[in-house]
């Protein structure tokens, strides 16, 4: 016996073991939501065109995305809208399977949520009400109030690094005040509480469709980012799960369709490659 199932042997078997007892865990994730026939999903619904309430309900590119995925699997969705701020938190917490939300793909991110394949590509950008001359570049912000979503967003999180080093040079905004989401922030640009916002710019395609002819860029920054949904971190198998659906609804080309619909505009997203150093 010892002949047939040396050390190498078994070391062998006990690596196909544990193979196979990841492979039936990670089935585990998607067979559990299957048996209780339903998945909890976790969102804010204040991005248009991403999520955003119609007449009482939840529409948006996202929302359209998490149908046609949850129809797949065969089970009832049960969502949840809250903050943004709270959203990561109840997901560590078990509040929900997933996140389904305008989520940027961020350095740190990987740490606490594995990310699924994108879903959207943008660049991030400060924008001003039309006309304003006193914002003239977003070298020099001297003396504005920039508007941002409360963190932990993505786009706060790169707009304030972006002005700290502003600071180094005595060239950083007056203040930052912060808002529960866009539908706000929007509002306040408009109504002079902030001179410019930072946001990508497919958040703020739909604020320019909603007030034509009342904002405009100041310029981008940055690398463009991807967006995408997240499960818990160590819950990769769910990830993985959904990125299936994902592939198949991108590769069949519902995917731009529903790009064309929401942002006027179809996007290249890649398989590979997408998440930082630490991401899972």
């Amino acid at each position: 016996m010892d002949r047939l199932f040396g050390p190498s042997a078994r070391l062998l078997l006990l690596g196909l073991g544990l193979s196979l007892f990841a492979a039936t865990a990670q089935a585990q994730d998607l067979d559990a939501i299957k048996r209780r026939g339903i998945v909890n999903v976790g969102t804010q619904a204040d991005y248009p065109p991403f999520e955003f309430i119609q007449d009482g309900k939840i529409v948006g590119y996202d929302e359209d995305l998490l149908n046609l995925v949850v129809s797949s699997w065969g089970v009832k969705l049960n969502q949840f809208d809250l903050p943004f701020a709270g959203l990561l938190t109840g997901l560590s917490q078990n509040k929900y399977d997933l996140i389904c939300t305008a989520l940027l793909i961020l350095p740190g991110r990987g740490d606490v949520v594995s990310m699924t394949l994108p879903v959207a590509v943008a660049r991030v950008g400060f924008y001003k009400r039309k006309g304003d001359t006193n914002v003239k570049s977003i070298d020099d912000l001297t003396g504005v109030t920039i508007g941002a979503v409360v963190p932990p967003s993505g786009p706060t999180a790169m707009m304030r690094a972006w002005n700290d080093n502003l600071k180094k040079n005595g060239k950083g905004a007056a203040d930052i005040k912060y808002f529960q989401g866009s539908t706000d922030l929007a509002l306040a640009l408009l109504n002079g509480q902030v001179d410019v916002w930072g946001t990508t710019n497919l958040t703020m395609l739909a604020q320019m469709k909603k007030y034509p002819d009342k904002f405009e860029l100041v310029e981008n920054f940055g690398d463009p980012y991807y967006y995408a949904w997240a499960a818990r971190a160590q819950n990769t198998s769910l990830r993985d799960s959904i990125n299936v659906e994902l592939r198949k609804i991108r590769d069949g080309g519902k995917m731009r369709e529903l790009q064309q619909k929401w942002f006027g505009l179809t996007m290249d997203l890649p398989d590979s490659g997408y998440l930082p150093p630490d991401g899972k």
